[in-house]
């Protein structure tokens, strides 16, 4: 629990909401002991607070998107075990996703989002933080039914 608390507070989610964490980890803890996981399950669980504070005026979510292509080569690239998950991904094609995204967000001097799948967002953010630290990762999951997401891009 204190490692999935420790996921949340480094990606600055309000971790205030703590019937709805300690209910999504109850229900997933039972598939997984995988803290990485686990972060994943109870994001999914506070969707309607992580998507709030990127809304525009109107109500809608102004993201990029990340190529299926970029998140195929993640996804293949991570080692899951019941304790921990490691991304096996060659330095060079971690250059390659850095800059490509960059080129795509450019210089993100305002927060930003970019919409991947659930599979590959952490290790996505993993890799972008340093460099990008504007850009928030979000897994179609999280996306709340009834928010309309308004494309800024694809990061091909």
């Amino acid at each position: 629990m204190q490692k999935v608390l420790q996921n949340l507070l480094r990606e600055r989610v309000s971790i205030r909401d703590s019937v709805t964490i300690l209910e999504a980890l109850g229900e997933s803890a039972v598939m997984t002991k995988n803290p990485i996981l686990l972060t994943e399950y109870v994001r999914q669980a506070l969707r309607r607070t992580l998507v709030k504070t990127y809304l525009n005026q109107a109500g809608e979510l102004p993201a990029f998107f990340v190529d299926p292509q970029i998140e195929q080569s993640i996804e293949a690239a991570i080692e899951y075990s019941e304790h921990t998950s490691h991304l096996n991904l060659a330095p060079q094609r971690i250059r390659e996703i850095l800059d490509r995204v960059t080129r795509a967000v450019g210089a993100a001097d305002s927060p930003l989002v970019a919409v991947t799948s659930s599979a590959s967002r952490y290790f996505l953010r993993q890799i972008l933080e340093g460099t990008v630290p504007n850009l928030s990762m979000l897994s179609h999951n999280e996306i709340p039914a009834g928010v309309r997401v308004l494309s800024l891009g694809l990061i091909q």
